[in-house]
């Protein structure tokens, strides 16, 4: 069955991938919800990452046109140094069409072109891939391009065009709520 909806990655095929191998067993799974919002002149990253369990200290500008993510650490990478990194999964709107487009990245740390809040929301089991993160990675993006994403668009008739019901703060919503089927371990979206 095709499927009729834009889709891109950008995955570096490259050293970083090719060799990705596990780094921190107890981080391995572990689920963020990141949030994107364009650096204002006067306010610069440093000022969101300083505050960044505290939600009545963040810049004005972060309140507004926020962009929502989920990233999966599938290799247990994410430390306090480099940040948080992994699979970044994520809807975008495809300007020409208003179309939704699926976007899996490589997130390797801080972005450096955008403000960056995240939370940690917690831990899914690696059930097929144990101990191979580069398959891991490759598989999650397998079942959601192929079942999940196509479930979004369709159930309760969100459809494929950008609106309040298709999004990226709805989309990184439901990927959690498909993440906690069958999930052993605590996994929520913010309250």
């Amino acid at each position: 069955m095709g499927n009729n909806h834009s889709t891109y990655e950008k995955l570096e095929i490259g050293s970083k991938c090719q060799s990705l191998k596990v780094i921190n067993n107890e981080k391995v799974g572990d689920v963020y919800l990141v949030m994107y919002s364009e650096i204002k002149d006067g306010e610069s990253n440093h000022q969101i990452n300083n505050n960044n369990n505290n939600n009545n200290n963040k810049p004005s500008s972060f309140l507004n046109d926020i962009h929502y993510t989920i990233v999966i650490d599938v290799a247990g990478e994410s430390n306090d140094e480099n940040g948080i990194m992994g699979l970044e999964v994520h809807i975008v709107l495809e300007k020409k069409s208003k179309k939704i487009q699926l976007c899996f990245e490589r997130k390797f740390g801080e972005n450096q072109i955008y403000q960056e809040l995240s939370m940690y929301l917690g831990k899914i089991e690696n059930i097929y891939h144990q101990g191979q993160p580069l398959e891991w990675y490759f598989g999650l993006n397998r079942v959601i391009l192929t079942e999940w994403f196509k479930e979004f668009i369709e159930n309760e008739n969100r459809g494929d065009k950008w609106s309040i019901y298709s999004n990226c703060y709805t989309f990184s919503k439901f990927l959690i709520e498909k993440f906690k089927f069958n999930n052993i371990y605590q996994l929520n979206w913010p309250h």
